[in-house]
């Protein structure tokens, strides 16, 4: 039985929706057919995930509260919420639903005990499509919103992402032989064409104002935010004292046997002040600092990605994703969801589908052995009248040709019928 799904029922335009969850999970469908829905339910479930591990308690984020304002409000999901509506998350860690109505939204948890403490924390990212805010609208970081949303969030990841591309360390844009860096001192952000002309960011072309944002926060996130110690407040603090207590008593009960072990280690440049406890031997001391940790510091990344494609023609659509594959596979346990229009976008997977069945040298030179994709590590949906298709060819091992071919198709045979005219 797979232990990470995802069940959507009747929000917005999804009546009855059940996602496989994978590493990489790809929506493909029509506009307004609830692809983005997926994905912003799909993240909020794994930021329920994570509050609930940190505190270890569920009715702290499952209740009314944090459903209208985590999930509704944050995601901009007002009006999407339907009578006799589900949410179910369930996972190799716990599983939890919310259901019923909105006047009525009833709360299910349980956890699975096998996997106690054995939970890794990712950095959460949402990539919406309006991503070139940052370049277009002067003084972006100055834009104020009603209430805390996807938005917001995504432009306070940029402004930590992009203060780590400087004038010595700059962004390399795909293969198009331009670079974008940061001038701290100026607040200016530029993009340099062939190492000779720099443009200011607001002046390029709105590929290029799509793509940068992109490519920086996936860059960022999955490199050097994962690199940098964690400054925890007070509350995360707590959290963590909480945690470090609670590990001990359950997986960790001093004996009183062997010499006592003091833990050396730091859970961060904030945590000093955590009490050092007394272990049987070093190894059971070590083995409970690497499982805290796992709390305390960024492990993997779980990015969700709308329209990819965005203003890009379709050989830098083919260059973004083996770009992006190459970053996910980065860490094993990455994870991407992507919502795309673009057919250009699941040819590009297919390839690299097909790059992971060979062991040929050539793959090297024609994608690059580290962009290949096995074919269990992604899942690809069809989003239509309210539900969801898995378009995988499990035969041929690949995404179906038939599906791609679909509106290529369409528009093939309105040509035949009028050229028969």
């Amino acid at each position: 039985m797979n232990k990470n799904k995802l069940t959507i029922r009747n929000i917005g335009p999804l009546k009855n929706v059940v996602v496989n969850i994978a590493k990489y999970n790809v929506f493909i469908g029509p506009q307004s057919s609830g692809k983005s829905c997926i994905l912003k339910i799909a993240s909020f479930c794994k930021w329920v995930e994570k509050r609930i591990e940190l505190s270890q308690s569920p009715d702290k984020y499952l209740n009314d509260d944090v459903f209208w304002k985590r999930l509704v409000d944050f995601h901009k999901l007002n009006g999407f919420i339907n009578d006799n509506f589900l949410i179910k998350y369930e996972s190799q860690h716990m599983e939890f639903s919310m259901s019923g109505y909105t006047s009525d939204i009833q709360y299910d948890f349980k956890w699975d005990s096998g996997h106690k403490w054995t939970y890794l924390r990712p950095k959460i990212a949402y990539i919406p499509a309006e991503r070139n805010i940052v370049a277009v609208i002067p003084n972006w970081f100055a834009v104020t919103f009603s209430n805390e949303n996807n938005t917001l969030n995504y432009l306070s990841d940029w402004e930590n992402a992009r203060s780590f591309f400087s004038q010595k360390n700059h962004l390399e844009i795909l293969n198009l032989g331009m670079s974008y860096y940061y001038d701290e001192i100026n607040r200016r952000d530029s993009v340099r064409i062939d190492n000779d002309k720099v443009l200011l960011f607001s002046n390029v072309s709105s590929g290029l104002q799509s793509v940068v944002p992109l490519c920086g926060m996936i860059e960022y996130l999955v490199l050097y935010a994962q690199a940098q110690e964690r400054r925890h407040g007070v509350e995360m603090k707590n959290e963590l004292e909480y945690l470090e207590n609670l590990l001990y008593r359950e997986k960790f009960p001093y004996l009183g046997e062997g010499e006592l072990v003091i833990r050396s280690e730091k859970l961060s440049s904030d945590s000093s002040e955590l009490r050092g406890k007394p272990f049987d031997d070093y190894e059971t001391a070590m083995e409970f600092n690497r499982i805290l940790n796992n709390y305390a510091k960024t492990q993997y990344t779980s990015l969700y990605l709308e329209e990819p494609e965005e203003n890009l023609f379709p050989s830098t659509q083919y260059a973004l994703v083996k770009w992006m594959a190459e970053w996910i596979n980065l860490v094993d346990d990455n994870q991407i969801w992507i919502a795309t229009h673009s057919p250009y976008i699941l040819s590009s997977f297919n390839n690299l589908i097909q790059a992971a069945e060979s062991d040929n040298q050539a793959i090297e030179t024609i994608v690059g052995r580290k962009s290949v994709v096995p074919f269990e590590n992604i899942n690809v949906y069809s989003v239509s009248d309210g539900t969801v298709k898995e378009i995988k060819d499990h035969e041929l091992r690949l995404i179906s040709q038939n599906d791609l071919d679909a509106v290529s198709d369409m528009i093939s045979s309105d040509f035949s019928n009028l050229i028969s005219l």
